[in-house]
Formats: structure tokens, sequence, C-alpha cells
């Protein structure tokens, strides 16, 4: 994936006019729900790409690998298309949002549901099989509530969005990397340490953006955080230690709670560093940016 750092800026004013609400799923005039049931798969791979628009993800049903409905304020939003297919029990689903559909060639061993119109979409994914998400957000509003959802493994890139991401539960798998790159945006990430992951990588561009590691962590793992032109709050919970590493600049600030004391030219250590059964090992990168670390 690539960041999408240098869309115009009056895209943000976009934002403004998204509905947000996730009530409106149950809006009467949503469209049908459309549905893949599960068979025989023991995973499933998941790549999504939504040019404009309101895209919502949650828990579904564990029979049904996916449940999407559609609703739009718009006459003709732009197509939605499914293309699922099974391979050696792992489910690959490519989904486009708001864009044309590219035709049947070369999907011919799998099914398509397509020109399903709407702007705004949710999707509920099963909770049965693992599920590794490659997600692409161009201009628009982005709600990823993992909650109860088995995550493997999780790309996210948004260009001009408001995007949120929160893991209120323990999420069933063990994650290696999530790698998420925000660029002319807004990002909200809760209960990120819910993820189980071992690596966790933030690029931001120009916008703000709040990383929230409260959840279980119970382990070291590792973070990277590299921020353009913004403001990135870095929420780390009191009971794990953390080291910063920060190379200082004359024009990035990073301001860190009371616990943290420098422990070298570059370096910013926890109190509790030293005895907390689990530890975050924090690398930041700011280029004009202002960087807060807080404990809550």
């Amino acid at each position: 994936m690539r960041p999408s750092y240098h869309r115009p800026l009056f895209l943000l004013a976009a934002l403004s006019t998204l509905p947000l609400s996730y009530a409106a799923a149950q809006s009467p005039d949503a469209t049908p729900w459309k549905e893949i049931g599960r068979t025989t798969e023991k995973e499933m791979k998941v790549v999504l790409s939504a040019s404009f628009g309101n895209v919502f993800i949650g828990k579904g049903e564990p029979e049904k690998m996916i449940v999407a409905q559609s609703t739009s304020r718009h006459k003709d939003p732009g197509p939605m298309t499914i293309d699922y297919s099974i391979r050696d029990r792992v489910g690959y689903m490519d989904i486009e949002l708001g864009q044309d559909a590219q035709g049947d060639e070369g999907n011919k061993s799998g099914f398509s549901l397509a020109h399903f119109n709407g702007g705004t979409w949710y999707l509920k994914f099963t909770d049965a099989v693992p599920i590794s998400f490659d997600i692409e957000l161009g201009v628009g509003k982005g709600n990823f509530d993992f909650a109860g959802l088995n995550i493997k493994d999780l790309n996210l890139s948004s260009g001009a969005a408001e995007v949120r991401v929160s893991f209120d539960h323990p999420n069933q798998s063990s994650i290696e990397n999530v790698n998420i790159e925000s660029g002319v945006s807004r990002f909200e990430g809760r209960n990120l340490g819910n993820a189980n992951f071992k690596r966790f990588r933030f690029q931001g561009g120009l916008g703000s953006y709040t990383l929230d590691f409260n959840g279980e962590i119970n382990r070291e793992v590792d973070v990277d955080v590299e921020v353009g032109v913004g403001v990135c709050t870095i929420i780390v919970p009191p009971a794990v230690g953390a080291r910063i590493a920060y190379e200082k600049n004359w024009v990035s600030r990073l301001d860190t709670d009371a616990d943290f004391h420098s422990s070298g030219e570059n370096e910013y250590l926890s109190d509790n560093y030293a005895d907390a059964a689990s530890r975050m090992n924090i690398t930041i990168d700011s280029g004009m940016g202002s960087i807060r670390v807080r404990r809550r």
C-alpha cells in the first residue's frame, strides 16, 4: 500500500458532510442484505478498496463470511463489487466500493455481487475463521470495529479520510505486524492493546492522530510512529512499561507525562519500565509534528 499524503487539502471539507452513525444501518431506505455463506474455509483474506464514501466494518454471524448492506443519499454513488473464491480452504475476497467494476475476467473461479450501489456501506464478517485485512480508503469515513473478530493480519491505508479503528475486546489471533498509513486525515485508534500485535507501525502525513494502546498487552511489543505535519497523541496504559526513542530536532516537539525520564540523549523511560510485566518500545520519527505521550 502507498500513503496518499498529497491529496488536495480541500478534500478535508468533504469529511464533515458524511454521516458516521451506525444506526443508519437500520434505515428503511437501505438496500436488501447481500451475503456469502461459509463452507469449508479455514481462513479468509480480504482486500477492500473504497474510493469515496463511508465504510463500516463489524462482527457478523459465524456461518456467513460477509453480510453487506448499502445506503445512499445520492442517485448514483457508484457500484459495490464483491469477488469471492476458495482455494485450498482459504477464502479470497476482493471488495471494491464506489468505483467502476473491472469486469469478470480473471474471476471465473468465483462469483460476483456487482453493481450494488451505495454511498455508505456496512460490512459484517464472520468470527469463525482468522481474517487478514488489506484496506485502502480514499476520501470519506471509516469506522472499523474489530471487537469479537479473529484478525490475523491488518494493513490499512487512508487518503483524505476520517478513520476510527477499535479493538474493544481481545483479538482471538496474534498479529505479527499492524501497518497503518494515514494521509491528510484524522485517525483514532481505540484499545489497540487488544489487537494482540507484536509490532505496530503507524505513518501519518498531515492531520490529527490518536493511538490509544489500552487493552491487554501481555508481552513486549514494538511501536513505530512516523508523523510528517500534525499532532499525534500516544496513550500508554499505566501498568505497561515504556521506552521512547526520539531524535530531537528544531521543528518537532515531544511532550511526555511526568513518569517518563530521560535516560540518554534520545531515549526516555517510564519509571516502571524495568519491573513491568509488559513493555512497549516506541520509536518516534517526527518531521514538523507534535507528539504527546500520555498515561491513562
